[in-house]
Order: C-alpha cells, then structure tokens, then sequence
C-alpha cells in the first residue's frame, strides 16, 4: 500500500503517473490528523507494508513526525520512501536510517527540466548510502529510444546489486507520454539490451509494474529467468497496488486514478481493498486485453496474464464489455431463483477468468444440478472450494457435493429442487454490503 503524502513535486518526469490527480485541481499534503487516522488503520489492520509517496514525500514539512507516528503506534509496518530525489540532503538527517529504506526515481538527463537536478539526485543517493539507509533505484522506460545502459550503469556506480526498471503506463482517460503498445516489439528488444547490460555487470533487474507475457520473445524469456528472475517473475498478472490520498481516499492505482475511489476507513484490511477492487473494477476491464490475440491466448483465458495495463483494456472506449465479478454473481443468482439454469450457465461459461469468483463457480455448480448435468455440477463444485477462503462457504460446498451431488453421481437420482434452492439462497454473499464510495 501507498501513502500519498503531497502532491507537490520537484521533479518534472514528462510521463507523470500522478497528472490525473494534479489536472482535477487537486492541492495539498495529508494533515497530521489524517495521518493519525491513517497509523491507527494500519495498526488495527496489521499492515505489513508501506511506502510513502508523492508527489516528492520529502516536501512534506512534517516528513520526520509521519515516520515516528508510524514507528511509534505501528512498528509492525515496514516503512520505504519513494523519491524522485530532488530535495534538500539536510533532511536525511531527520529520519532513522535504520527504520526505513528509500527508492530513488532517476530519469535519464534530457527527461530534466533543470540540467542540474540529476546532480542533485546523484549526491542525495550517495548522501543516503553514505548515511546508512537501505537504498534502491528505479528507472521508467517511457521512450522508444530510451538508453538501455544509463541505469545499469548508475547502480553499478552507486555499488548496488541491483535496480527496479518498469514500462510506464498510460493514466485512463487522459493523453500519456508513454509508448503506445504497438510498439511493444521494438521496446522490448531495447530493454534485452538493457537486461543484457544489467547481467554483464553482475546486476539483477527486478519489473515494478507486470508486462504481458508476450511483451518478451519466447526465445529470450529462459534466459530472462536466469538472470533476471525478479523480471520474469513480475510478468503477467497485476494485482490492485492501492494507492491512498491526502483525503484518504483509496485508488486501485494511479493509472485507474480517474475511476471509483473508496473510502479507507469503510474497510478493515488491505486484503479487504484488493478484494473489493478486485470483484468491482478490475473484472469489469478483464473481458478482454490490450491486443486483439489476447482473446484466443491461453495465459489470458487462464488468469496468468492481464494482457497488459488494464489503462490500455479498450482505450478511448465508451464503456466495458464485460460484466464485473459482482454483477456476474447477482445476474447468476436471478437466473437460478427465475427457474432458467441454463442462461446462468451460458452467463458463467462466456465470463472472464477473473469474474469466476469462488461464489459465481457455486453458482454454476447448483445451476448445473438443477439442469441434470451431475459431473458439471461436480467439477464446478470442487473448482468453488478450491477457489474459496471463507471457511463457512467451504463448508457449505463440501456438503452440498457430499450430500447432493456425490449420490447422484452414483445413482442417478433426481436431485431435490426445494434442497438445492435451500442450501443456495442461505449461501454467504460476500457483496450484500456494498461499502461507501467518495464521488469520482
């Protein structure tokens, strides 16, 4: 999770991630107060992990009292500082080099609107080392004619093993300085050369924000896998990053800045977010990807692959295709209690890997049931239990193949349509509640 401390920045990068919230007028740092109800959160929900963002963090003027907030009501949440490392060295001297780590952003150069500031970040990163702090870079690749030796160079100069590159994607909604993906082929060979530089020095570069699987070819993806673990690893899917503002509003991430925005306080856990955002937004964009053989790919259709950004899903498209999980499970739930199994099926069968969450599988199960189909039932049965986490639904499952569907199995019985529709109607709907939403 991401903590936007300011939006203020000192740094210029023409690919900006953060626009979005800058253009819709949005100003000013997160008020201690907030930050207070931020730390109790995190506290109470056990957060494992968190980073401090911009914006530039260290323009907060109350930096080193957020820091000892946190280290003081939530020691159990590790703590990293995400800079674009245009700020004063002085203030390194406020915060615990022992106690949290610092990422540096570093552009090439030309991306500089002063000449200087590269300058500026190379002494703060050296300053940092020198000071005793954790210390990692990071480098955007936003350009199709990008220099694939500027940054495993400067981690071989700081003397670090190695260094986190990402594609920069586009911000949905508004025009982005990133490289369109139909020029993926052409990137990618440049980054081979980047990764191929990066492993003649002894440094491992490790993927921030996934690519496709086809981003690389198949040819080059096993000897990715040697050397760059941390890169092959990072390909495919993209879980929601969570991003929370100064109003402690809750992003999926900047890229999605211009969708639906949650409210922290409605949830009790990060998982809870990322489930929410999960079931509501990203199945609404996972119909289908970001190139047209998306569709007929097994990674995709398989939930190992997002097909790219989910900013990049029907760019400048009116609207989505698909339904999301939620909507998925509701629409299924109607058919059943309607009488028509078969178009719960058919609406189940057509959905995206990722809207068949471990309640719409149930509900396939029992609509098979209800239409006779007893090895269907049985297989969606088992797929829902091995998809469910809620120990009560499980339990539920395993009686209902136990009980309703194993017999029939064996015997061929009609199954008992008042049953069925009982055990299905008191099965727990984790969407009954819908939290709060802060208007768009």
């Amino acid at each position: 999770m991401n903590l936007v401390l300011t939006r203020a920045c000192s740094n210029s990068c023409p690919y900006c991630f953060e626009s979005a919230e800058r253009e819709d007028g949005r100003r000013g740092a997160i008020s201690l107060e907030n930050v207070a109800t931020f730390v109790k959160w995190a506290s109470n929900s056990r957060l494992d992990y968190l980073s401090l963002l911009g914006g530039e963090p260290f323009l907060h003027p109350k930096l080193s009292t957020i820091v000892k907030m946190f280290r003081q009501a939530s020691p159990g949440t590790s703590i990293r500082i995400l800079s674009g490392g245009i700020f004063n060295k002085e203030l390194l001297d406020e915060l615990p080099p022992q106690e949290i780590s610092i990422v540096f952003n570093i552009n090439e150069p030309r991306d500089y609107r002063n000449p200087k500031h590269l300058n500026k970040v190379i002494n703060n990163v050296e300053a940092a080392l020198k000071k005793g702090f954790k210390v990692s870079i990071g480098f955007n690749v936003w350009r199709l004619d990008f220099d694939p030796d500027f940054i495993p160079n400067l981690a071989r100069q700081f003397g670090l093993s190695r260094f986190t590159w990402t594609v920069a994607n586009p911000i949905r909604g508004i025009e982005s300085k990133v490289v369109p993906t139909t020029e993926f082929p052409a990137l990618a060979e440049r980054c081979m050369v980047m990764l191929r530089k990066a492993a003649a020095l002894n440094l491992e570069a490790n993927l921030d924000c996934p690519v496709p699987l086809c981003f690389f070819k198949d040819s080059d993806l096993a000897w990715i896998r040697q050397y760059h673990p941390g890169t092959a690893s990072g390909m495919g899917p993209c879980a929601p990053v969570l991003d929370v503002t100064p109003e402690l509003e809750v992003l999926r991430c900047f890229a999605l800045s211009k969708s639906v925005r949650l409210k922290l306080t409605d949830f009790h856990s990060e998982k809870e977010i990322e489930d929410w955002f999960m079931k509501h937004l990203d199945t609404q964009f996972l119909g289908t990807g970001c190139f047209d053989y998306c569709a007929e790919c097994p990674h995709f259709q398989k939930g190992r692959c997002y097909g790219g950004c989910l900013a990049c899903h029907g760019y400048g498209q009116p609207g989505e295709t698909d339904l999301s999980a939620a909507t998925l499970e509701k629409t299924m739930h109607q058919a059943i209690e309607a009488g028509n199994a078969d178009l719960a099926l058919s609406l189940y069968k057509k959905a995206s890997f990722w809207s068949k969450t471990d309640l719409a599988t149930f509900a396939a199960a029992v609509a098979a049931s209800k239409s006779g189909d007893w090895t269907a039932a049985y297989h969606y049965a088992i797929d829902a239990n091995n998809r469910a986490h809620d120990p009560v639904f499980m339990r539920m499952i395993g009686d209902f193949i136990t009980h309703v569907v194993a017999p029939n199995l064996k015997e061929g019985t009609s199954y008992c349509a008042e049953q069925n529709r009982a055990g299905f109607i008191s099965c727990p709907s984790q969407t009954s509640v819908p939290p709060k939403l802060v208007s768009k």
